[in-house]
């Protein structure tokens, strides 16, 4: 909560609490305290007194203490260390209670952002702990410390911060996000909004903006990045860090959980947060783990507008709705995709233009990006009571506007994926040398400029010829480096758009040749090693220029008690063949008897597909 006192005078606020952050600092050792006494010591008398009477420690109540001795502070630690393991047992195994007892030690943190940062700092170095928050407080965070590149400090151990109700929000026209949780760090969130964050990614002298997303970045009228080294600004200036600041120093507006780090999220809201490069609210290379919460209105210049993975991320019963990227994934975005996979896709050269993998040559070197992680959402199952999960109204200014995925797992039950656009292809769903599975899902709505309103899946490679660097001898192109595999059971594929190719789903390579027509050729192959499965799945009412409903290039699509219907081609042109349910060109499309292919306009496939009857 902010404090600002008016000066006699009517000038503007100021902060008395001011002093008291510094003083803070220097009484736990970022003046350069030493020993045992240095950073073990606060806490130490009024601590042990109220351990030993029951009660939660007050942090308002002991900001000076006596020193204590080394094995006072690591009493009970072996034990905390114990539960410690066993709790992150339980969560792999997702067995964990949210609402379970509290763990370590208890602090009751009152409504003043400066006692929060004291009290993380006591859990810090106390071998984690409980923090309860003051009920509907909002902690306005107004200052950051450039130690921690934050206002709150780096989650080194095992905390539990209880909202009851309150807001974490930056508050200042300076720059910074709200969590960060290191290597070995655990956060847990419980009934709690975190608002407002903004990560930025240090530049040395500043320069001019990057283009791509209205993000308000630093002071005004100030380059971004310039107001200071945002995040970590001492790692990059005594260059000793750098490897590690490239992981997410421009990402997680509200979250960073770097590798070796987890976060948990129970009854949470992320809202309004922002970053220079990926993951407005949540950037992981870790574990994440969202409950129950809330991931809305939320802008990334690059990928991942609500959530960025490079890592484990679980979804349940949780929504990732109204999020905005200016790269690929509005909603979601798991891992970057490599350069090729972009250019091939239709960008070019001007796929990431001057901005990440600009003429500078920022990112060019950041090869950890390339890979993505694994991904499950899902919602309950339980009659009336039961609660999907969504991925809605999100944007994306490249590639899947509700998810983007480039390598990884992708695992989607129970969950609406609803009236999301890409500005280029996958407006619900984009997935390139994926495995994506989707079970009792709903893909409704979304739209694509390009092609594939509903779902994209594609390798992302072709056989080809490809000159090489070195003399320009012509060499095949291995196209077996990686697999594109969907599996969709049990779903519906409704009223989904593309101004191009594959209303419904698309499936195969993006480089479509439409100048040579669609070939009438059932047995060619699958030349882009995508392979779509289907399963007791509806794709009904979609509309796209040619393949309404699915538009096979160059893959494999099978169908079992599938049935494509009512599904519409608005392409008029004579030069090539229209299906308004099935187009399937140079690939191989395969129906069971228990599949049907009708009441599509104009035709249903165009003679492209064997045992399809126009």
């Amino acid at each position: 909560m902010s404090n600002d006192v008016t000066k006699s005078d009517g000038g503007a606020p100021m902060s008395p609490s001011g002093g008291r952050r510094r003083a803070l600092l220097v009484a736990t050792g970022v003046a350069g305290l030493t020993g045992v006494v240095g950073l073990a010591a606060l806490g130490g008398l009024a601590a042990r007194d109220n351990d030993k009477s029951g009660a939660p420690e007050r942090v308002a109540e002991n900001r000076v203490a006596a020193p204590q001795k080394a094995s006072d502070g690591d009493k009970g630690a072996r034990e905390d260390d114990k539960n410690k393991d066993k709790d992150k047992d339980a969560r792999d195994r997702g067995e964990w209670d949210a609402d379970g007892a509290d763990h370590g030690k208890v602090r009751e943190v009152p409504c003043d952002d400066d006692d929060l940062v004291e009290a993380l700092d006591l859990a810090n170095r106390d071998h984690g702990g409980t923090l309860k928050l003051a009920e509907n407080c909002t902690y306005e965070l107004d200052r950051k410390d450039r130690k921690f590149g934050a206002a709150l400090p780096e989650i080194k151990q095992d905390i539990t911060i209880k909202g009851n109700g309150s807001t974490i929000k930056r508050d200042s026209e300076d720059t910074f996000r709200i969590f960060r949780v290191v290597d070995g760090g655990e956060l847990t969130l419980k009934d709690l909004t975190v608002k407002g964050g903004n990560a930025t990614a240090f530049k040395y002298g500043g320069g001019p903006q990057v283009p791509g997303g209205p993000v308000a970045m630093g002071a005004p009228g100030a380059p971004v990045g310039q107001d200071s080294g945002s995040q970590g600004s001492g790692s990059w200036d005594n260059g000793k860090d750098k490897d590690k600041d490239k992981q997410g120093e421009g990402d997680g507006g509200a979250l960073l959980v770097e590798r070796g780090g987890s976060a948990n999220l129970f009854k949470v809201k992320l809202t309004d947060n922002n970053a220079e490069e990926n993951g407005g609210a949540i950037a992981n290379f870790g574990r994440v783990r969202l409950e129950d919460s809330k991931v809305t209105d939320n802008h990334a210049r690059e990928d991942g507008g609500g959530i960025f993975n490079e890592g484990v991320l679980k979804v349940k019963d949780s929504h990732v709705d109204d999020n905005t990227a200016g790269g690929n994934g509005g909603g979601i975005a798991n891992g970057k995709g490599k350069k090729d996979d972009h250019d091939k896709n239709g960008y070019g050269n001007s796929s990431y233009g001057n901005s990440s993998y600009g003429k500078d040559g920022h990112d060019k070197d950041r090869k950890d990006r390339d890979e993505a992680g694994t991904v499950e959402i899902t919602g309950s199952d339980h009659g009336k009571d039961s609660t999907k999960s969504t991925i809605e109204n999100n944007k994306a200014g490249k590639n899947g506007g509700g998810l983007f995925s480039s390598g990884g797992t992708v695992t989607i039950t129970l969950t609406v994926i609803k009236s999301n656009t890409a500005c280029d292809s996958g407006g619900g769903i984009y997935a390139v040398d994926t495995d994506l599975k989707l079970d009792r899902v709903i893909v409704a709505k979304n739209h694509a400029d390009k092609d594939g309103g509903g779902i994209v899946n594609t390798g992302g490679k072709d056989k080809k010829k490809d000159w090489s660097s070195n003399g320009g001898d012509n060499k095949e192109r291995d196209n077996k480096e990686s697999d594109a595999t969907a599996t969709i059971s049990d779903s519906t594929i409704v009223e989904n758009t593309a101004n191009r190719f594959g209303g419904g789903i698309f499936n195969g390579d993006t480089d479509v040749k439409v100048e040579d027509g669609f070939k009438d050729d059932h047995e060619h192959g699958e030349d882009d090693n995508a392979t779509l499965t289907l399963r007791d799945t509806e794709i009904k009412k979609n509309t796209a220029l040619n393949g309404g409903g699915i538009f096979n290039n160059k893959g494999k699509v099978t169908l079992t008690n599938t049935h494509v219907t009512k599904n519409t081609a608005t392409d008029t042109a004579k030069l090539h063949r229209v299906a308004g349910g099935v187009l399937n060109n140079e690939g191989k499309v395969k129906l069971d008897d228990k599949s049907t292919i009708t009441n599509n306009d104009p035709t249903n496939c165009a003679n492209t597909v064997e045992d399809c009857f126009d």
